[in-house]
């Protein structure tokens, strides 16, 4: 049984990262944004020691509103497609599935901005130890993002013009993650070692991995009736 379930995981994750790979555009725009939003606020504030101070910050923020891109159309294309229907009256567990195309919106849209972040951390002025924390809180922070995200594109798929809804539903959600994140990197550069921030966004990412699936399970359900 357990290995069926896992077979149906990959399966899922497999066929979601096919179409990801086939409309490159999305994640392409994306990881052009974050570097042009990136850019921006080193051209308007001047690449001195300011700047390396308020780095953490834009990074972060720049992270965060361009992972945002992916979530918003999480299941509009495939509710537009009558795949929703098909997900729903699966006989696997809802949840398990929502898991696996989770994790595939990840891989597509957080992981290039991840692989990214170093060289922006270089622009940035960053150093080698900095730019290391940086990939870390990154690679332990955003899975919350991505699934804390998969529940407000299932509360906000039936909505018109959800992706104004979903803005206003996840940024609050988001600012501890944020500010962890972003502390993170803000102690490193006071000399600390931030294992405390680390250890509790990675908290934070399980804690969203075991119960974001099935709060979106549910949602998705009612916003399906």
């Amino acid at each position: 049984m357990a290995g069926i379930i896992v077979k149906v995981f990959y399966a899922c994750l497999r066929n979601d990262m096919r179409v990801m790979l086939r409309c490159r555009s999305t994640w392409i725009h994306s990881l052009i944004f974050f570097i042009i939003f990136i850019s921006l606020f080193g051209i308007a504030l001047g690449f001195d020691s300011h700047f390396v101070k308020l780095s953490p910050a834009i990074i972060w923020i720049a992270f965060l509103v361009t992972s945002l891109f992916g979530i918003e159309a999480f299941f509009a294309t495939e509710r537009e497609e009558g795949m929703l229907e098909q997900l729903i009256l699966s006989p696997h567990p809802l949840w398990w599935l929502i898991c696996a195309k989770s994790v595939a919106i990840w891989i597509a849209t957080c992981l290039p901005l991840i692989l990214m972040s170093p060289f922006l951390g270089i622009m940035m002025q960053l150093s080698g130890l900095e730019n290391f924390i940086l990939i870390l809180t990154l690679l332990v922070g955003s899975p919350a993002l991505t699934f804390v995200g998969v529940i407000g594109a299932a509360l906000t798929l039936a909505l018109p013009r959800s992706g104004v809804f979903l803005g206003l539903l996840l940024l609050p959600l988001y600012i501890p993650i944020l500010i962890l994140g972003e502390s993170a990197l803000a102690t490193l550069l006071a000399s600390e070692w931030p294992d405390f921030q680390i250890i509790l966004l990675g908290a934070i990412s399980v804690l969203a991995f075991t119960l974001a699936p099935h709060a979106a399970s549910a949602a998705l359900k009612v916003a399906m009736d």
